[in-house]
């Protein structure tokens, strides 16, 4: 009669193989909880450049309108905000597998190059303008890597 496999593993393989998968799971855990930092730093009120800049002769005036800005697993989500700066309307998404280029600019603002339009944002100062674009290339390489395009 044929031994278990348990049974034929030594003691020692056996330690060996729980402690893998308690690494496995240990590193799972850290993953999950740093994407969940990630999404949850990743959200705010910002100011989002208008589609169309108002021409007057050679001067042009450009309109930033308040929004309620939020990161998700596959993109960044904005939507308009009521004057006590609650998020109402529907939020419209910019999937990641659009964005090709996240770029910080001066001033607290930053850019996210899509194929067909860009999208600019005014974060509220230079250091949170940092973090959302740190995080926001993270997310965006996180949705790569998984498949995400």
């Amino acid at each position: 009669m044929a031994a278990s496999s348990a049974e034929a593993e030594p003691s020692g393989a056996r330690a060996h193989n729980t402690q893998l998968n308690w690494l496995d799971q240990a590193e799972e855990q850290v993953v999950n909880d740093d994407l969940n930092q990630l999404l949850s730093e990743t959200r705010g009120v910002c100011e989002k450049l208008a589609d169309a800049a108002v021409k007057m002769g050679a001067w042009q005036m450009v309109l930033w309108q308040p929004r309620w800005v939020f990161a998700e697993i596959d993109g960044f989500c904005y939507q308009k905000i009521s004057t006590t700066e609650k998020p109402i309307g529907k939020p419209k998404k910019i999937s990641f597998s659009e964005v090709k280029e996240i770029e910080e600019l001066d001033c607290a603002e930053f850019v996210l190059q899509c194929p067909n339009r860009d999208y600019t944002f005014k974060a509220p100062n230079e250091d949170a303008c940092t973090v959302l674009v740190h995080n926001l290339r993270q997310l965006r390489e996180r949705h790569r890597v998984s498949g995400g395009s």
